[in-house]
């Protein structure tokens, strides 16, 4: 379909992939990844024509028909909802037109037109032409376009929704090859997971750059990765890519540190017997080996994937953040959830999913104590410290300041070099990290005020939608830390894979309400549509926040018997030091010595039991 011959691409000079041969061939799905800036997008583009090879050559099959979705796909049609969903299924109207030819010529009663005009039919059916329509408000009614929605203007719908309909057309295209670039940009939870169905069934080849780790799982049959300049090549989803990845880089490593002691074993043998007659010719030998040697690269990256760990979630009331029975709006509209009850304790991980426009950061930032409930009541309790993360935080950001100095004022006890691994797993590393804020982009910010809030110690999180800019990976680097974090979280996002792989609960905004479920099931991610069996009781996270409730029950305790020891060990201290100070002042009193020493025993033996104690249970809190 598409081959890339030794092709190299330097857009503005700057190199961003040298000497990648490539085949895409029919029918295949593939994920194009790599860290934000590798060139995935500049890429899409050189297979479109739109970006000029530094060298190398892209070799499209001759009639190839090409689908293209750009990040910024935003239709600016007048033409109704339905109509521009439709204008890009040039081959089914092409077979109408040959339909329509063959039923005139069966009019005309010419030669063989009853057998062409069966092939005709044939040929519009197979490619659903008698089922257009239907396919036409299937695909508008997953990307979330109501019957209401499909008579009006594009030009009347957000960028968002505008988004939606290019790629509606596309899909509706039937193209030999699709390139999608981030194509659940502006989709929530539902639309995603019906486009993640939708592109593995399709039947045409596609290439697919998306930070959506749900849809790279369910969709790609292999993946191709941007690093270090080079094009890597791996089978299966984007879960396979990562596990592929670290063994294929470690043992690399591993066949690159046996090739270097090799090489040093034979340079010290040339250097040592070259000059020697009777050696002169092993030499000469072994440096030939070293000259015909093919040199293994040591890798160009470390092999897994960054490690961020959050600050410990300092102690606090067991029920963090309530809502009780409130009605939440913006001030001067009309009440947008009504009845709120909601209860945020320590260790759940709460998602918020719903439409877009339902109320999610409404319910988010009433808890956070930004908007203040109509009716009802909010309740913190004590020793409550809420970190809080929305998109609009990002445009509050110092112009002048770097993030590595924004990030030190804000979380000013962390070093240096804490404060660049924070960066850098969050993908903000190396020069990056040193420029002002003002000369970075819209994403990279957002990732700035993400560092400033995981770097800073709470025990309530509220993040709105958090992996919004972040690339596959450095979604996996935030999952993994927030699946350690013990204190409450709660979260608005439409990313599934995040939802997953956290959640202990779901609350469904929609209709006004906000309803609490237990555990994450299939019906509460894609209501109405079953994506996988559901599993049996609640889920892993529910068990999973029950044993975290546990512990923390367990740890409070613990706790409290610790500050129990210290004040008895006082006490048993205190013991040992009198009886001592007793026993050197008695004399010559044998029996009262013997006393005494029979006393000063049991007491070392309490204080050594007490000490013991805390330390096993020290032991176990540092577990």
């Amino acid at each position: 379909m598409i081959r890339l011959e030794d092709l190299s691409l330097a857009p503005g000079g700057d190199v961003l992939l040298e000497h990648a041969t490539w085949h895409l061939r029919p029918g295949t799905r593939t994920a194009l990844v790599g860290r934000n800036g590798t060139g995935k997008t500049t890429l899409l583009r050189a297979l479109v024509g739109e970006v000029t090879p530094w060298e190398g050559r892209v070799i499209p099959r001759s009639g190839l028909r090409l689908g293209y979705l750009p990040q910024q796909a935003v239709s600016g049609s007048t033409h109704t909802v339905w109509e521009e969903a439709r204008s890009a299924m040039t081959r089914l109207e092409a077979l109408r037109a040959r339909l329509h030819a063959a039923e005139e010529a069966v009019t005309a009663g010419a030669a063989g037109a009853v057998e062409h005009h069966a092939e005709a039919m044939e040929a519009f059916r197979l490619a659903g032409g008698f089922t257009q329509d239907r396919t036409v408000g299937e695909v508008l009614h997953g990307l979330g376009f109501g019957p209401e929605d499909w008579e009006r203007p594009c030009d009347t719908f957000s960028g968002g929704w505008q988004m939606r309909i290019a790629l509606a057309r596309l899909l509706l295209s039937q193209p030999d090859v699709g390139l999608l670039d981030e194509p659940t940009n502006h989709l929530d939870l539902q639309a995603r997971s019906w486009l993640a169905n939708h592109l593995r069934n399709a039947p045409w080849a596609m290439v697919v750059v998306s930070h959506d780790r749900h849809l790279l799982d369910a969709v790609a049959e292999g993946v191709l990765e941007i690093r270090g300049h080079r094009l890597h090549r791996y089978a299966g989803n984007f879960t396979a890519f990562l596990a592929q990845r670290e063994a294929r880089v470690d043992a690399q490593q591993a066949a690159f540190d046996k090739q270097q002691d090799e090489i040093a074993r034979l340079e010290r043998f040339v250097e040592r017997f070259k000059a020697k007659a009777t050696k002169a010719s092993q030499a000469r030998s072994r440096q030939n080996r070293l000259d015909r040697m093919e040199r293994i690269e040591a890798p160009d990256t470390p092999q897994r994937l960054p490690r961020l760990v959050l600050p410990e979630a300092p102690a606090g009331a067991q029920e963090a953040v309530s809502l009780r029975d409130a009605t939440l709006g913006w001030p001067g509209g009309p009440p947008i959830l009504s009845a709120v009850d909601l209860v945020l304790e320590r260790g759940s991980r709460v998602a918020v999913l719903g439409p877009n426009g339902a109320g999610k950061s409404t319910l988010l930032h009433a808890l956070a104590g930004r908007l203040q409930p109509s009716a009802g009541r909010r309740k913190v309790g004590d020793r409550v410290r809420i970190g809080l993360f929305t998109q609009d935080l990002a445009a509050e950001l110092p112009e002048d300041a770097s993030a590595v100095d924004y990030l030190a004022g804000a979380a000013p006890l962390l070093g240096p070099q804490r404060l660049r691994t924070v960066l850098g797993a969050l993908g903000l590393s190396g020069d990056d990290a040193l420029r002002p804020i003002g000369q970075i982009s819209g994403g990279e910010r957002a990732r700035v005020a993400l560092a400033a809030l995981v770097a800073r110690p709470a025990n309530v999180l509220l993040l709105d939608e958090p992996t919004n800019h972040l690339d596959a990976e450095t979604v996996e680097v935030l999952v993994r830390a927030l699946a350690g974090f013990e204190g409450a979280l709660l979260l608005v996002t439409h990313d599934r894979y995040v939802v997953e792989q956290l959640a202990t609960h779901v609350v469904r905004v929609e209709n006004g309400t906000a309803t609490v479920h237990l555990g994450v099931t299939p019906e509460l991610l894609a209501p109405g549509e079953t994506v996988r069996e559901p599993e049996d009781g609640p889920g892993e996270g529910a068990e999973d926040y029950e044993a975290r409730k546990r512990r923390h029950r367990d740890r409070e305790r613990t706790e409290r018997r610790i500050e129990a020891i210290h004040g008895e060990l006082e006490a048993a201290e205190a013991t040992v030091a009198r009886v001592e100070a007793t026993l050197f002042e008695v004399g010559d009193d044998y029996e009262r010595a013997r006393s005494l020493g029979e006393e000063l025993t049991a007491a070392e033996h309490e204080r050594d039991k007490l000490y013991t104690e805390w330390e096993d249970l020290e032991a176990q809190i540092g577990e």
